[in-house]
């Protein structure tokens, strides 16, 4: 049985378009008890607060500002799913850091995100897995991206 996905598929070019009006992409999406939240950079209202990489054009006490502020919005981005008290546990974390060569504090950086979610939670709901990494560069030239999933409540 040849389904409506398979067939979009075999009619979809072989290359991509040439680069032009970008798709759509959630914030947030929810699978059942299990909300993503799709990476955020370290933009405030609609400004980066920094740009480029860490140990080279931006500092370590910048690059933990940003962190703070991608972990705000994500959580910006799941309030507008659900009400942050619905979020029962932060499952993950993931923080990319654009890193200049020889960079290796990229768990200092990610260690401001990860404050925040426990700000928010609490010791226990804010606790997570977690995972810095560097990169050598990011969307829009941030120096910080950050990604986490979360554990929802579901209605009893």
């Amino acid at each position: 049985m040849v389904h409506d996905a398979d067939q979009r598929l075999a009619a979809s070019p072989v290359e991509p378009e040439p680069a032009g009006e970008r798709p759509s992409v959630a914030a947030v999406r929810r699978s059942g008890d299990v909300l993503i939240a799709s990476g955020q950079v370290a933009a405030r209202d609609g400004k980066l607060l920094a740009e480029g990489r860490v140990g080279e054009d931006v500092s370590l006490d910048v690059a933990r500002s940003c962190a703070w502020q991608c972990a705000r919005n994500v959580l910006t981005a799941v309030q507008g799913e659900l009400a942050l008290d619905a979020v029962e546990q932060v499952e993950t974390v993931s923080v990319w850091v654009a890193s200049a060569p020889g960079f290796t504090d990229q768990h200092l950086v990610a260690d401001a995100a990860t404050a925040l979610f426990t700000e928010v939670f609490g010791d226990d709901a804010g606790r997570h897995a977690r995972v810095a990494l560097g990169v050598a560069a990011l969307p829009t030239g941030s120096p910080v991206e950050v990604q986490a999933t979360f554990r929802v409540r579901t209605a009893s």
